[in-house]
C-alpha cells in the first residue's frame, strides 16, 4: 500500500539557518514560527506518492462539488436554508451574491489519511481559508535546504493572485481582515505583494469601514472604489456589522465581486455535511465523506455510549476549536462534554456528530504522527496543500506545517 512519508533533509533543523529563518519572516512573512514555546513550522517534506495524491486531489474535489450541491438547495429552498440557523445579516449576504452570480469560491477540503490508506474527508472551510504563506513559502525553503525530488503541486497563491486581478477588472483589490491580529495581517500582507506584483492595485481594509456611494459602489478612505474584495473574516463575524447593507447593495448592483463569495456560507457550515447525507447521499459517498447528522438528529445517550465512535463539532467553530473527540476524553469527561453541547443546541446554537475516522500514522523524523492534508480548491479545481502533523487525532492551532510534495521527477 503506498502511504506518504516525511523524508529528513541532511541537516536536522534546517531552520537553525539565519539565512532561511530570514527568508522565512521576511520573504513569506511568517511572523509566528513558534506556538507555545514550540516550532509550528519545520521544512522536512511530506513525500505523497502519485497514486495516493491523485486519490487526495480527487476527493477533495468531489467533495466541494457534493457541499456545493448543498449549498445551492439552500439558496434556492427557504426551509433548507433556515435549517443553518443564520444570523439575518449573513443570510442577506450570502443572498445577494447568490442574486449577483457573485459565486467566485476557495475552498480548503481538510482530509484524514484513514486505517484502510485513503484520504476521508472531516471538514471543509469555504469561507476564509488560509495557511498560504506556508503553502507557497516552505516548499521553496525546502529546496532551499537541499531537497531536490518531487513535485511541487501548490500553486494557490499565483492562482488566487490572478483570480482576484481577473475580478477587479482593472480596479482595486481590497483585503479585509481583523485589524487586531497579525496572523492575519501576514496572510493578507503576502496575498497583497502577489495582487501588486501582477499589477493590480491592492489596499488594506478594516472589515467596518467601506460604505456604499450613491451609485452603489463600495468605498473607503474618502472615495476609493473597491471592485473585488478578498475576505480573510469569517463571514459570521459580520452580523450586526451597521454597514452589512452597503455590502449587499454593492454586490446586488454588480459594482463589487468576493472571494470567497458570500455564497459559500451553507458550505462553511459543518452543517452542510450532514444536509450533503440527508439530501445527496450518493455523492456524500463517492466524496468518502463521513457519516455526519445534525446534532439533534442522534440519541444524546447514545453518542454517550458509542464515546469512541463520534466527533462533536460546533458548526461555525474554527481551527480545530470547539471540535469535540470521544476518543481523546474520558467516559466521564464526554458524557460532560455531550450533554453540555445538548443544552447549547436547546438554546438554538447548531452543531453536529460525526462518525469518528480511524487513522493511521505516517512516518516522520519527529516519530508517529498523524496528517491532515489540507487541499486547496479554487472555483472547483484542486490547487495544491496545506500539510499539518500532529501527535493525535486532533488539528489545532499548535499542529507542525511542513512543506508537500508528489513523488517524481521535479516540475
Amino acid at each position: 500500500m503506498d502511504v506518504p512519508e516525511v523524508r529528513p533533509l541532511q541537516v536536522a533543523d534546517p531552520l537553525e539557518d539565519e539565512t532561511l529563518f530570514r527568508e522565512l519572516t521576511y520573504r513569506f512573512l511568517i511572523w509566528d514560527p513558534f506556538v507555545s514555546g514550540s516550532r509550528r513550522v519545520d521544512l522536512h517534506p511530506l513525500i505523497l506518492p502519485r497514486g495516493l495524491h491523485d486519490t487526495a486531489r480527487r476527493a477533495a474535489e468531489a467533495t466541494v462539488r457534493s457541499i456545493a450541491r448543498v449549498a445551492r438547495l439552500a439558496h434556492e429552498e427557504p426551509e433548507e436554508a433556515r435549517v443553518y440557523a443564520l444570523h439575518p445579516d449573513v443570510s442577506a449576504l450570502a443572498a445577494a451574491s447568490h442574486r449577483a452570480g457573485d459565486t467566485a469560491a476557495l475552498v480548503r477540503v481538510d482530509l484524514l489519511l484513514g486505517d484502510d490508506g485513503a484520504f476521508h474527508p472531516c471538514e471543509v472551510n469555504a469561507d476564509c481559508p488560509g495557511g498560504f504563506n506556508e503553502a507557497f513559502g516552505l516548499p521553496r525553503l525546502a529546496r532551499s535546504a537541499g531537497f531536490l525530488g518531487g513535485e511541487n503541486p501548490t500553486v494557490v497563491v499565483d492562482h488566487l493572485a490572478r483570480r482576484l486581478v481577473a475580478l477587479a477588472r482593472g480596479g482595486t483589490v481590497g483585503l479585509v481582515f481583523a485589524t487586531a491580529y497579525a496572523e492575519d495581517l501576514q496572510v493578507c500582507a503576502f496575498i497583497k505583494r502577489r495582487v501588486e506584483a501582477l499589477g493590480a492595485r491592492a489596499i488594506f481594509v478594516s472589515p467596518t469601514a467601506p460604505r456604499a456611494s450613491p451609485d452603489g459602489a463600495l468605498r473607503v478612505r474618502g472615495g476609493e472604489r473597491i471592485d473585488v474584495l478578498y475576505r480573510f473574516y469569517p463571514i459570521e463575524e459580520m452580523a450586526a456589522q451597521g454597514n452589512v447593507r452597503d455590502y449587499v447593495r454593492a454586490v446586488e448592483s454588480g459594482k463589487l465581486r468576493t472571494l470567497s463569495s458570500f455564497a459559500q456560507v451553507y458550505g462553511q457550515s459543518k452543517l452542510s455535511f450532514a444536509r450533503a447525507w440527508t439530501r445527496d447521499p450518493e455523492a456524500a459517498r463517492e466524496a468518502r465523506i463521513p457519516a455526519t447528522f445534525a446534532f439533534g438528529d442522534i440519541e444524546v445517550e447514545r453518542i454517550i455510549d458509542e464515546r469512541a465512535a463520534w466527533v462533536v463539532k460546533r458548526a461555525f467553530g474554527r481551527v480545530g476549536d470547539e471540535v469535540l473527540v470521544g476518543a481523546l476524553a474520558s467516559a466521564d469527561e464526554w458524557a460532560g462534554l455531550v450533554r453540555e453541547v445538548a443544552r447549547l443546541v436547546r438554546r438554538g446554537d447548531s452543531w453536529i456528530a460525526q462518525r469518528f475516522i480511524p487513522q493511521r500514522t505516517i512516518s516522520t523524523v519527529w516519530g508517529p504522527r498523524y496528517v491532515t492534508l489540507g487541499a486547496y480548491v479554487l472555483d472547483g479545481t484542486f490547487a495544491g496543500y496545506f500539510v499539518r502533523l500532529t501527535p493525535e487525532s486532533h488539528v489545532s492551532h499548535d499542529a507542525l506545517v511542513v512543506p508537500a510534495f508528489v513523488e517524481g521527477a521535479p516540475s
